[in-house]
């Protein structure tokens, strides 16, 4: 793990090599306030990494703006989804998709202060949906009440835990509890095809991640 600064963002990385596969995790935090979380996929030469394969990140944001209670989360769409609001409250637990067209995000505010965090998807980011291997991608963000113990959906290829099922279980977490004025927490996936051939000269492997930008501090 690597951390320093660059220009006005503090850089936390972390590498890490699986078989052919390496992966850099990287956190970008900028004077600013904008966080920019990033996820890097490439390979070394081999003829298994030829093959067009999938690659699918997963981020939890728990976030409490200045508080752990009273937040809430928006969503806005433009053209808007009914009347003439871009953005609406997300009442209940859901789970969203990306909607490029309608230039979708999300923001998490909270309901006294008005102070929040934009959740801004990134050009590489993909929708699961138009993923090549859709359905085993299950979705784009989860919308979710806080609870301690939803660290992660229980799959454990290691040790046997839940069985060796690999697709995100998030849906199991969306079970209509009310998410305004609560304690909230995101997941957010990318969603990223890895195909050498395409790939430009000098060019290896992806990125993908949102921007967390900060609104009204």
């Amino acid at each position: 793990m690597a951390i320093y600064v660059q220009g006005l963002e503090v850089v936390l990385v972390s590498e890490m090599e699986a078989g052919w596969y390496r992966y850099i995790s990287e956190w970008r935090l900028h004077a600013n306030g904008t966080i920019r979380p990033r996820f890097g996929f490439s390979a070394v030469q081999d003829s298994c990494v030829c093959n067009i394969h999938h690659h699918h990140p997963y981020w939890r944001f728990d976030f409490d703006i200045r508080t752990a209670g009273n937040n809430r989360v928006r969503e806005y769409n433009d053209p808007p989804l009914v009347g003439r609001s871009n953005w609406h409250t997300k009442s209940f637990e859901i789970r969203r998709p990306r909607d490029p067209a309608r230039k979708r995000k999300w923001r998490v505010e909270n309901a006294v202060t008005g102070e929040g965090y934009d959740i801004i998807p990134g050009p590489e980011d993909g929708v699961a949906t138009a993923s090549a291997d859709w359905p085993y991608p299950r979705g784009d963000v989860w919308i979710l009440r806080y609870h301690g113990s939803e660290l992660d959906d229980g799959v454990d290829c290691t040790t046997g835990g839940n069985g060796c099922v690999t697709e995100a279980n998030l849906d199991g977490f969306v079970n209509g509890e009310p998410v305004s004025d609560h304690d909230v927490v995101i997941w957010y996936a990318g969603h990223v095809t890895h195909d050498v051939v395409h790939e430009k000269p000098g060019e290896f492997g992806h990125i993908c991640g949102p921007g967390l930008k900060p609104v009204k501090w």
